[in-house]
């Protein structure tokens, strides 16, 4: 089983990044599960989105404790909470951080077993245009997909009509391979 932790602020779209995923995983043929977790329902407040993927039913109902990926929608998550705390020792990460993840603290790179940087930030002003709070998620997917491999960015696309307008597809499948050409491992 695969557990993944999606770190974001609300606004982000961490929760709808974590049912694009399951419902793509679901359409690969994997038994997916996800559930939020946030407090006060506002914009920018820390929101987690947990999902689970395996090849047979998942019957476990926690949260995850020890996810084998971290996503981490917004860098400046890092000065509430410690999305890396719990990540296995040979988990992959992936982080919204500009500059190819040049000056990433050393206290961030010895925690994963993996890290993978994508500026999601830059690529959803480019896409969507300059917004208070980036709309991240698909950027987010579409890294998921070049770092991880094992649900295909194809399949993101073909989730995308479930959640978005149709008149919104083609927009949102550009900032998916946006963030699967742009992903940078250190």
């Amino acid at each position: 089983m695969k557990e993944i932790n999606i770190y974001g602020r609300g606004g982000q779209g961490a929760v709808t990044a974590a049912q694009i995923l399951a419902t793509a995983a679901f359409e690969e043929g994997y038994w997916p599960q996800t559930f939020p977790k946030f407090g006060g329902e506002r914009r920018g407040a820390p929101v987690v989105a947990y999902v689970r993927v395996d090849d047979e039913p998942i019957v476990i109902r926690t949260k995850v404790y020890a996810p084998d990926v971290v996503v981490v929608m917004d860098f400046n998550l890092f000065k509430m909470l410690d999305p890396l705390g719990d990540i296995k020792p040979d988990g992959t990460a992936i982080i919204n951080y500009p500059d190819h993840g040049e000056g990433l603290p050393s206290s961030i790179l010895e925690k994963a077993g993996s890290l993978f940087t994508v500026d999601a930030t830059k690529i959803a002003h480019q896409v969507y245009g300059k917004t208070t709070i980036p709309i991240t998620n698909v950027i987010i997917l579409g890294a998921y997909c070049a770092a991880i491999k094992d649900i295909s960015i194809q399949s993101i696309y073909e989730a995308l009509p479930d959640f978005f307008p149709v008149e919104k597809i083609e927009l949102n499948w550009k900032a998916a391979q946006m963030g699967y050409k742009n992903l940078r491992g250190l």
